[in-house]
């Protein structure tokens, strides 16, 4: 089955097959290539790739036509507007005044419980990487999922290369950034000339929208029902 590798705009990522690179959603203007091709390619050239293309609306045309407001209607209007404005504000105020509290409790809950659970939902795996026969590693990807209805800025992973014996021979860190709701993340990883296997952990993990500062290097004090929430 033909392997195809992308291009992130800082480095290259793959190999993927046709389904993988569903996940990838790529376009038409995605570039690509593939070992039996000489040069990068947009994915749009390559026939094999349509059925997987995601594709992108064209702009919204303006009609120049429209005639301009004059000054009196332009007044006229902003006034009816701000009419409405008020009329709505006071309307959505007494609405929401006694409900606001209540509802601000149940989000902090309910955002308490995905910082507790963080680490289950955001996993990390690595694609089948080529291990050399007296040693060394290459072709190692690093895959990160974020199964949370919140955008992750930032996730560090620390990688070591284990050695025959056990021993670490080495240990690289990545580093991810802007992954959004239920979707994952590729970078490759350095290659090493030593190593059979590799040992991943997460490292850190931050959210603006969710108020998270996740450190795996900090040990939770006992007690704190909300220990990964970050620190006014």
């Amino acid at each position: 089955m033909q392997k195809y590798y992308l291009h992130n705009g800082q480095r290259n990522i793959g190999p993927f097959d046709k389904e993988e690179l569903k996940a990838q959603k790529i376009n038409k203007e995605t570039i690509v290539w593939t070992e039996d091709m000489d040069d990068w390619k947009k994915a749009g050239e390559i026939d094999e790739l349509k059925s997987v293309l995601v594709s992108i609306p064209p702009p919204i045309k303006k009609n120049n036509k429209q005639k301009k407001p004059t000054k009196t209607n332009y007044l006229k209007h902003l006034l009816i507007a701000a009419g409405i404005l008020i009329v709505i504000a006071t309307i959505s105020n007494k609405a929401t005044s006694g409900t606001s509290t209540a509802t601000t409790k149940e989000d902090d809950t309910q955002n308490r419980q995905i910082r507790n659970q963080i680490n289950e939902l955001i996993p990390i795996k690595t694609n089948q990487y080529t291990v050399d026969g007296w040693g060394g590693i290459t072709n190692l990807n690093i895959i990160v999922k974020n199964n949370t209805d919140y955008t992750i800025d930032k996730i560090t992973v620390a990688i070591d290369y284990i050695k025959k014996n056990g021993d670490t021979y080495k240990t690289e860190k990545l580093t991810f950034e802007n992954i959004p709701p239920h979707q994952d993340k590729s970078l490759a990883a350095p290659d090493s000339n030593r190593g059979l296997s590799v040992n991943i952990k997460k490292q850190t993990i931050t959210s603006t929208q969710l108020k998270l500062c996740y450190d795996a290097s900090n040990i939770p004090q006992a007690g704190n029902p909300d220990p990964y929430k970050c620190n006014p």
